[in-house]
């Protein structure tokens, strides 16, 4: 009898054995074709890069290049990037060109900001300038132009480890154009969205925002505000400059500026609007002269970059400002010396 019971026990015991064998190689299987999608995953989004030689000279050595980058399907929509020699992912500052949305190159930040890539590289911090499509090439007026640097940022962010870069640590400035396009970045929400596209769920937060010679909102009937001490009557304006509003927004004519449609637009372009207190903090220099806008150069005039004063004082955003022909003086940091303070 004892005999019986030893083997039903064995018996069992070998089954139980059995049963624990089929579950760790189904647990093993499983866990290996999770692996395999992730390495897929990840070989799929490693970039197959190849270097340049430097555009300009530079006073670092080992930093690789890479020059003209396609990020999307339209000819502007490249970047050159340069990544310094780390062990560990660095920062990186994105340079989005001026030009009034019509025209201009990432080659500007050779032509302007030669020197300043070497201090950004010299401290560790990677540098990349893109280009994108302009108001002539898209359909739907300034945001078609500010969505092709949204997304550039957000395919390097993508493929961040391809770059060795943090992209905890990103920050961006332009002139212009660009500077208005990277206070549009910064002071938005997040603008990652569940798609098909993986690039596009994809955080679009900075750490930090230089703009120069800027604009303080793409609500161009604002500026009637921004221009208060000159009384510019914004429903008085030429017709040349109504024309140009047609192709800004990307409609076809004027009657359409107080429609609810191209008001929500003009809301969505409004840096000012957008500015909340979780914002990155902003550097904005102008050093063009005071006068009536009409008559000078409304585009660059000084008293945006005070009325992004004023709005960042209200709002709680930490901001370095100058405008010296206004009397605002900043902290007297260079562009770069602000980007390595924060990132």
């Amino acid at each position: 009898m004892s005999k019986v019971i030893l083997l039903n026990v064995d018996h069992f015991i070998i089954m139980l054995l059995k049963r624990i064998a089929l579950f760790l190689l189904v647990f093993l299987f499983i866990v290996s074709c999770k692996s395999a999608k992730h390495d897929d995953v990840l070989a799929k989004d490693t970039l197959d890069l190849s270097y340049s030689e430097s555009p300009i000279e530079l006073s670092v050595n080992n930093v690789k290049v890479v020059r003209d980058y396609a990020y999307a399907s339209h000819q502007n929509n490249q970047f050159d990037i340069f990544l310094p020699k780390s062990d560990e992912p660095t920062p990186l500052v994105i340079y989005i060109h001026g030009g009034g949305f019509i025209n201009g190159e990432k080659e500007r930040a050779y032509e302007y900001y030669e020197p300043e890539i070497s201090e950004l590289l010299d401290a560790g911090i990677a540098f990349a300038t893109i280009g994108y499509r302009f108001l002539q090439d898209g359909e739907r007026g300034v945001i078609d132009c500010m969505s092709d640097s949204k997304y550039a940022l957000q395919f390097i962010r993508h493929h961040a480890s391809s770059f060795n870069i943090d992209p905890e640590r990103i920050g961006s400035f332009g002139q212009s154009a660009g500077a208005g396009t990277s206070l549009w970045l910064g002071f938005n929400d997040d603008m990652a969205i569940q798609s098909e596209d993986p690039v596009l769920e994809e955080s679009t937060r900075l750490k930090a925002i230089g703009a120069i010679a800027t604009q303080a909102t793409y609500d161009i009937m604002r500026w009637e505000e921004v221009f208060s001490e000159h009384t510019i009557d914004m429903s008085r304006i030429p017709p040349v400059m109504m024309d140009q509003l047609v192709q800004f927004y990307g409609i076809t004519d004027s009657k359409l500026i107080e429609t609810p449609e191209l008001i929500a637009y003009r809301q969505s372009v409004d840096m000012l609007a957008l500015m909340t207190p979780d914002d990155p903090p902003i550097f904005v220099y102008n050093e063009a002269k005071d006068g009536m806008p009409l008559f000078t150069d409304p585009q660059h005039h000084p008293l945006h970059a005070k009325y992004l004063k004023i709005y960042a004082d209200q709002v709680g955003v930490e901001h370095d400002v100058s405008a010296p022909a206004l009397g605002i003086e900043g902290s007297g940091k260079s562009i770069v010396e602000f980007f390595v303070g924060i990132l």
